[in-house]
């Protein structure tokens, strides 16, 4: 290598993946595994009586979209999906989300923000480092039940 040119660009090639970055995000990365996979799970802790909201990624490795069409939890008395959206000004709003599509191939996040689980009337303190269980119900998976703890 006679030219320093081919040399840095070499170099800032081998630094480049050694970084573990990657312009992909979760929704484009290659998708592989099977059936629904849950990762990423937290809440937001709360005391008994009011609200919180819990976060996770759902993948779904199938051949065929999925629909979350319930999820429920003994931390709440009314557990929802919901979505974040800008009302009028300046102003943000939520809205209970009846079901959720889960595309083949693909990854839907669940942040705050945007789409999220509501667990509305808390029937029990949820203090930093808690954890309780949360149950996915899907048109056509079997249900799944999750950890969630509560953090910062």
């Amino acid at each position: 290598m006679k030219n320093p040119l081919y040399l840095l660009v070499f170099c800032a090639l081998i630094i480049s993946s050694c970084t573990g970055q990657s312009d992909r995000t979760d929704e484009s990365a290659l998708i592989t595994g099977e059936g629904i996979h849950i990762e990423g799970t937290w809440a937001r802790p709360a005391t008994e009586g009011r609200m919180s909201a819990t976060y996770f990624l759902i993948t779904n490795f199938e051949d065929e979209p999925d629909t979350l069409i319930g999820v429920q939890s003994d931390v709440a008395q009314l557990v929802e999906i919901h979505e974040s959206y800008q009302m009028e000004g300046d102003m943000m709003g939520m809205r209970e989300v009846p079901q959720l599509e889960i595309p083949a191939q693909s990854t839907v996040r669940l942040q705050q923000g945007g789409l999220h689980v509501m667990l509305i009337q808390l029937t029990r303190t949820l203090s930093d480092g808690d954890t309780f269980e949360l149950t996915l119900n899907f048109a056509n998976s079997e249900d799944i039940t999750i950890e969630i703890p509560a953090r910062l």
